[in-house]
């Protein structure tokens, strides 16, 4: 859908009379998509860009090409800090890899012109904000369940390869959150197994309340659903188990 809006819209911006309109509006609107396109197309000759899928989400839009390697980047290339943000979420996700119980990101960096592309295999899946209300409703403790055991065992990293990232100022029930998994969670939509978690942007070393508030935060669906409830109760089952 997002690819064929902006392809719409890049022909519809082309016939604009003044130059630095166009601009502005191919900047503002398009977020540089057709010079982003570019680049990757002459940086990497060797990839198949036919048939590719765009999407949109956060401060970043992202190319998928055939359904198996994804490149994102950030939406406005002038924002500060954006290769030290991605190398941060790698330097995260590539130490809890290994303490998943749910698949996460692989990344690389590709620096393509002026832009800082943020390449990793694609995770397949649906969104799991985009399945219907009662099916996530019927799937509710399977889901929870998951979700449980994916925090448990990440609560419990403390991997000394990013121990300069977290906060100085820690206490106890403090761990390594995702912080923003609401809109994150990919979900295979014929089992309701959870596939994979995506977008580490704004994972942080901090209160592990905030994982639990991050999985209804901003969207009114899962708060009525109550996913955030009903995994806690999970995790809490998990502790008890293990203690």
């Amino acid at each position: 859908m997002w690819k064929i809006l902006f392809e719409f819209l890049d022909r519809i911006f082309a016939i604009v009379p003044v130059k630095k309109w166009r601009e502005y509006l191919r900047i503002q609107l398009l977020f540089d998509y057709r010079r982003k396109l570019n680049a990757l197309k002459s940086g990497c000759p060797e990839l198949n860009f036919t048939n590719f899928k765009l999407a949109k989400g956060g401060g970043s839009i992202v190319f998928i090409l055939k359904d198996k390697i994804t490149f994102k980047v950030r939406k406005h290339n002038y924002e500060a800090g954006t290769f030290s943000r991605f190398d941060r979420e790698k330097r995260i996700t590539d130490a809890l890899r290994p303490f998943c119980t749910i698949k996460i990101p692989n990344v690389e960096f590709i620096k393509l012109g002026e832009y800082t592309f943020y390449k990793s295999d694609f995770i397949p899946g649906k969104l799991l904000i985009n399945i219907p209300f009662k099916k996530i409703k019927r799937y509710q403790q399977q889901i929870s369940q998951q979700l449980a055991e994916f925090i448990y065992k990440k609560s419990f990293a403390n991997p000394p390869e990013i121990a300069d990232l977290r906060n100085s100022d820690i206490h106890e029930g403090f761990a390594w959150n995702h912080g923003d998994m609401c809109s994150n969670i990919l979900i295979n939509p014929k089992t309701m197994v959870i596939t994979g978690i995506i977008d580490w942007e704004w994972a942080s070393y901090s209160d592990q309340e905030r994982e639990f508030r991050g999985l209804v935060r901003v969207r009114k669906k899962m708060q009525k659903i109550g996913l955030d409830k009903t995994t806690y109760q999970c995790y809490l089952e998990i502790l008890k188990k293990n203690s």
